[in-house]
């Protein structure tokens, strides 16, 4: 899993459609600024990780079961993904060393966020052990919520340091 993961982070087509998808946005909304496409992109990553976070957390807590789901990867991807557009909303170095920080980012927010998920599954199998419908609603709130929300950190993060007010994943280029 982890080796088609870092396949599929490291391929140079997902720069390709971060840029289409910027270049999309921009045609659909050619007065907005930077600052509200970047918005834009960030809430459309947010909503697909927490529909994830949904989908799979869901039946893990109907289940009881907290394995290591495909949520994490979808959402790690989708993140990288998020950080590329960013980056070219901005037009920031998306490559080397802002790269690696992307990455090491969204793996990083994405493991934490499915450590909690495993944690609120496992909590609420022990709590509410004869209520299974309502162990996967509240698991599957839990889980789209901490995705959603995780997205939304390391978007904020990555428009903060592509914006030119941080200096952690690169320096912005003017062109």
């Amino acid at each position: 899993m982890y080796a088609a993961l870092s396949r599929a982070v490291l391929d140079p087509s997902d720069r390709e459609r971060a840029a289409a998808q910027v270049e999309k946005l921009r045609r659909r909304h050619p007065r907005a600024t930077r600052e509200e496409l970047a918005s834009r992109i960030v809430r459309a990553a947010a909503l697909q990780c927490g529909a994830a976070g949904l989908a799979w957390s869901a039946p893990a807590a109907y289940f009881g079961s907290t394995p290591m789901g495909p949520d994490l990867g979808y959402q790690v991807l989708a993140i990288n993904r998020m950080i590329l557009a960013l980056s070219t909303v901005y037009r920031a170095d998306s490559s080397g060393t802002g790269r690696l920080a992307g990455l090491a980012t969204g793996l990083t927010a994405g493991f934490a966020a499915d450590l909690l998920r495993r944690g609120i599954v496992t909590a609420l199998s022990r709590t509410l052990p004869r209520r299974p419908a309502f162990r996967a609603v509240a698991g599957g709130l839990a889980g789209a919520a901490l995705a959603y929300g995780t997205t939304i950190a390391v978007g904020n993060l990555a428009r903060d340091l592509f914006g030119g007010r941080g200096a952690l994943l690169g320096r912005r280029r003017r062109r």
